[in-house]
């Protein structure tokens, strides 16, 4: 193979050879370009762009935290001079959710139904009651037909987990 790529620059002019080398460094040149230089110069910039990203949700999470650290603890039992359908009913409008059902199932122990809600949202209201005093018996959470969300029946209940 060799030998017939001597016998073949052999035969060139100078004249050729010389448009010959200047075609293969340019060509050379096109490939680096755009198979190394350009493929390189565009994961940079995504990098670049998702480590601003990053930075900035960083530092909404910090001011997110910063804020939570400063707003007062509430006690355990803060909720328990309101009757606990009425303390439910209050904190759930306050987070934004809609309580499609709730029933009360003595003095201390309720059940309810949310028909479509963000699993991120649920989880926060409910670790917000349970800071209060007002724990998790049952649970039953499903798809609801709205992207994202569940449908959820959960039975509360008064009093410190055990």
């Amino acid at each position: 193979m060799m030998d017939r790529l001597e016998s073949y620059w052999a035969e060139r002019s100078t004249r050729e050879r010389w448009l010959l080398g200047v075609m293969f460094a340019l060509l050379a040149i096109v490939i680096l370009w755009f198979g190394v230089a350009l493929p390189l110069d565009r994961a940079q910039r995504d990098a670049r762009d998702r480590l601003v990203e990053a930075t900035e949700r960083n530092a909404a999470v910090r001011a997110t935290v910063a804020q939570l650290k400063t707003l007062p603890r509430a006690s355990a039992n803060a909720g328990s001079t309101v009757p606990l359908d009425q303390f439910v009913g209050q904190s759930a409008g306050e987070a934004g959710l809609t309580l499609e059902r709730a029933q009360a199932q003595g003095n201390d122990r309720m059940d309810i139904a949310i028909a479509s809600v963000r699993p991120i949202a649920l989880f926060s209201w409910l670790s917000g009651l349970e800071a209060q005093g007002v724990r998790v018996v049952t649970m039953n959470a499903r798809p609801s037909p709205t992207a994202g969300s569940i449908s959820v029946q959960v039975v509360l209940e008064r009093g410190e987990g055990q």
